[in-house]
């Protein structure tokens, strides 16, 4: 029975993989640091866009629930598309690289609208036995696709930084004929529930209106409702809070610091980590299917984890070292690689739960409200987190790891005792 609505979206994101391959945060923060001449803020700032944009997700929780999925899905993905083909029109200076800025979180906030839509999707189409083997299969498909765009457009930058006015449009267009793609989908069983929705609505109808304040009101009675669900959310504050810092660190260290060009600063940052995501995602989707997402996200955090300890090495090298001489840039390269490799790994499981995760704890008909809830959260950290590491970096260099380390255990932490109080219920 899910099988059409599968092969529609295997179709969809073989273009969507090219499209979003594109405007990836660890890309577009290289783009601007060796396009648009980028200091180590404006980096971070493009970096945290993907944060800062999911901070609307609570709005589109909140317009998603009660209406038709697919047609804000192709609005959000038309909107997404669109402002990615604006960034041709966009000068390369140093104001272009703020201009930028603004492009690529105007087409992260649509992007997250089509993230927070998608899980409804799922919920209709997909049993939940199977929901997470076939997120990944479907995760697999687009970011293989991105893997292969990044490669081929990163030499592309390095024979002419210019000609990122030919490329973003490309992408652009390929974007949009992946939106006319999905327009194909069938939505099992959303009428019924649309229906229901409807229905109860009217039934404690009192006159009152949505206003501004109406998702962060259901937002605070999710998490005061759901106590099981708040500490997962307070768990993935310090887990994601930890991964956010390290990020824009990262891309410092190898654009500012190693000096490496588009190529092998797109393999570093986004290549290698994004092989080893898929590698994994399999296998991590077997284990979300057999032991649950609380259980699930122990193992993942501490994946996360190592992935501060080895970069926290490299930047100690670097610190210590520095890089002049062949043996320790040869280990700060190999101590950042590994870095990668665990965020990687750490991404695979990501992918899964990101996705899915709040369905464990979300009631049919409040999915939207749970995945609204749980990506506003990622957005406030976001705010703050990649800055917050950036500042550390800056001031007291290799120190910066160490926070983030210790931020990583405390969710780590969080998670083991939920998943005891489930194993005891």
């Amino acid at each position: 029975m899910a099988r059409r609505n599968y092969i529609i979206e295997v179709q969809h994101l073989c273009l969507w993989g090219i499209f979003a391959g594109m405007f990836e945060g660890t890309v577009s923060s290289i783009v601007a640091a060796k396009t648009f001449g980028a200091g180590p803020w404006l980096i971070t700032a493009v970096m945290a866009t993907p944060m800062f944009s999911n901070l609307v997700g609570l709005v589109w929780g909140t317009l998603a629930t009660g209406r038709r999925k697919l047609p804000l899905f192709m609005l959000f993905a038309a909107g997404c598309a669109a402002m990615i083909g604006s960034v041709a029109l966009t000068p390369m200076t140093s104001t272009g690289g703020w201009i930028f800025l603004g492009q690529i979180l105007l087409a992260r906030m649509m992007l997250s609208g089509c993230i927070t839509v998608r899980a409804s999707l799922w919920k209709h189409n997909y049993p939940a036995v199977k929901r997470g083997r076939i997120a990944a299969r479907l995760q697999i498909v687009r970011f293989s696709l991105a893997i292969a765009t990044v490669i081929c457009v990163s030499q592309l930058f390095d024979m002419n930084p210019a000609i990122y006015i030919y490329v973003y449009p490309v992408a652009a267009t390929i974007g949009g004929v992946a939106v006319l793609v999905i327009g194909r989908l069938h939505i099992r069983g959303e009428h019924t529930e649309l229906k229901t929705i409807a229905e109860e609505a009217a039934r404690r109808d009192d006159g009152s209106r949505l206003s501004l304040l109406s998702p962060l009101l259901r937002m605070c009675d999710v998490l005061r409702r759901d106590r099981a669900f708040a500490r997962y959310c307070l768990a993935m504050m310090f887990l994601g809070t930890a991964n956010m810092m390290i990020m824009p660190i990262m891309t410092i260290i190898i654009t500012k610091q190693l000096y490496m060009n588009y190529y092998h600063s797109c393999n570093l940052m986004e290549v290698l980590p994004r092989v080893l995501m898929m590698v994994s995602l399999m296998p991590w989707a077997r284990l979300f299917d057999r032991v649950g997402v609380v259980r699930f996200r122990v193992l993942n955090a501490c994946v996360w984890a190592s992935a501060t300890v080895t970069g926290g090495i490299g930047a100690w090298i670097i610190a210590a070292r520095g890089i002049d001489a062949i043996t320790p840039f040869a280990m700060a390269v190999a101590f950042i690689a590994l870095s990668r490799m665990g965020q990687g790994l750490g991404m695979g499981g990501g992918a899964i739960a990101w996705n899915i995760g709040h369905l464990h704890f979300a009631e049919p008909a409040q999915a939207e409200i749970y995945m609204g809830t749980h990506v506003f959260l990622a957005g406030t950290r976001g705010m703050f987190a990649p800055f917050l590491g950036t500042f550390l970096y800056t001031y007291y260099g290799p120190v910066a790891f160490a926070v983030a380390f210790l931020l990583a255990a405390m969710g780590a932490a969080v998670f083991v005792s939920l998943a005891r109080e489930e194993r005891r219920r």
